[in-house]
């Protein structure tokens, strides 16, 4: 195993002077990978390789404290930096609405950025095994996916290497032994609870015990095949979107008509992407709106709305808009807030002032205090309170907080999570997407601080020691004298 790694598989995924930051769980994996890499960069000393380790210790297991030490003792051992974070994983996935392992995935590879960045690390390192590699692949056929989904996990994919990706957990076990690696067993991966786990612990023995003993062979072979199909696929969509995208004169993205005498496997890639290109949504269009697009064949006339966009068909070409749907939902709070104001359908917040929002019966204010047991607070008002850091929103933004609705471009900044645009905010939040037009927002250009009800930003966020700012959201009814406050 190893020197297959040391002649074939290593001399391609990591070129010299890399500084590798390797993910440390402290399982059997993970620590197979590490000592792996650890032996390389000794071995091959002339490449200028250096390693920095990182773990995430999750604060839900008992055995999260002997997995943190036994890395820690080990990057001592090898004299490696090490890096070692701390956090709440069952809080942050309540906090996000996500499920544990999205809402921990999430935040590690967040870090693991961030730590990438200060460690001037080039590479991260992964210990997926060909095990892993066959879960995914199931895991994505079972939900329909395209080639795409089912090419699996790419051995390097951008900063991302993953060394183990051929090799069985059989393998890794055997060389733990031989070369007396420590591990720790975390007992929570042999618990059918995620759909994942059950993938693993029934459906992968099952499909090995009555149809191919050799399953995971089989499936990571047929990840490989797909992943040579996807990259010459992605050159040919590259060549045919530079024939046939271009942009209207009021800048609207389009593809001209003949595109349809493509095949479905081009087609159907180039329809995703214009569609990417206006709602900024990664995976694009569904398999029934593509098919809806390609049934019609270039028909003149033909209008869709279709999630976050408007596919149209005329003379010009295929037309890409945002959904004029989404524009006619904001009317009411548009037209609410640019009658108030009529500063471009934003309230401008001004300090110690209430501004009433008529056409959602709400008012928000921004004051230096707030003082709950004002005689004229009540709980009927039932306000919003974000409480920002007056020091920082004067010294660093030259712009001034509004209140206004969704825009395009919008996104939210979280602690060790990064930006997030607003559409995965509300996702999280199981905000509807009939309603999210109709939400009040605080913001400062396109980053949104503030979504009264639901979660404030990381930025300019108020410490204990900070001269605060209270931005306050409350319904009119029941509140008298707002500005005496």
């Amino acid at each position: 195993m190893y020197e297959k790694l040391r002649k074939f598989i290593l001399p391609q995924l990591i070129p010299s002077q890399s500084r590798v930051m390797v993910a440390v769980s402290g399982g059997p994996d993970s620590m197979a990978l590490s000592h792996i890499l650890w032996r390389y960069v000794q071995e091959e000393s002339g490449r200028g390789i250096s390693l920095v380790l990182t773990h995430v210790h999750h604060g839900v297991r008992k055995e999260s404290d002997e997995e943190a030490d036994l890395v820690r003792k080990m990057a001592k051992k090898w004299n490696v930096p090490c890096l070692i974070h701390c956090f709440d994983a069952k809080q942050y996935a309540k906090t996000t609405g996500q499920s544990f392992q999205e809402a921990a995935r999430e935040w590690r590879y967040s870090r693991w950025k961030e730590d990438m960045a200060k460690e001037g690390c080039s590479l991260l390192a992964t210990a997926h095994h060909l095990g892993d590699q066959a879960e995914t692949i199931l895991f994505r056929l079972l939900r329909g996916s395209g080639t795409a989904g089912l090419a699996g996990m790419w051995p390097s994919k951008g900063s991302i290497i993953r060394p183990l990706l051929t090799f069985t957990k059989a393998d890794i076990l055997h060389y733990c032994e031989s070369e007396a690696v420590p591990y720790a067993l975390d007992r929570s991966n042999e618990e059918p609870v995620y759909v994942r786990n059950r993938i693993r612990l029934e459906l992968l023995p099952e499909l090995e015990r009555s149809y191919n003993s050799r399953i995971q062979e089989a499936l990571g072979r047929t990840g490989e095949l797909l992943r040579w199909d996807e990259e010459y696929f992605d050159q040919q969509v590259e060549a045919a979107w530079k024939r046939y995208h271009f942009k209207n004169s009021e800048g609207t993205i389009c593809l001209s008509l003949d595109v349809f005498e493509e095949p479905a496997a081009i087609l159907s890639r180039l329809l995703r992407k214009a569609a990417m290109q206006v709602t900024q949504e990664p995976r694009g269009l569904g398999f029934a709106y593509v098919a809806k697009i390609m049934s019609y064949q270039g028909k003149l006339g033909w209008v869709q709305d279709l999630p976050g966009l408007r596919v149209k068909i005329s003379e010009v070409g295929l037309q890409f808009s945002r959904s004029h749907i989404n524009s006619r939902q904001n009317d009411g709070l548009m037209d609410a807030l640019s009658e108030q104001q009529g500063l471009n359908s934003e309230i401008l917040l001004v300090m110690g002032q209430w501004t009433e929002i008529s056409g959602l019966k709400m008012a928000v204010g921004l004051f230096k205090e707030w003082n709950r047991s004002t005689p004229n607070y009540s709980d009927r008002c039932e306000n919003k309170i974000a409480v920002f850091s007056r020091d920082l929103l004067t010294r660093i933004s030259e712009q001034s907080l509004v209140c206004r609705v969704r825009r395009e471009g919008d996104r939210m900044w979280f602690k060790g999570v990064g930006h997030k645009p607003l559409k995965k905010v509300f996702q999280e939040a199981k905000i509807d997407d009939k309603e999210r037009n109709s939400v009040p927002l605080i913001a400062i250009g396109t980053e949104v601080l503030w979504i009264p009800g639901v979660r404030q930003s990381g930025l300019y966020y108020a410490d204990y020691d900070d001269e605060k700012m209270y931005c306050i959201l409350t319904p009119l009814s029941g509140c008298s004298n707002l500005n005496s406050l």
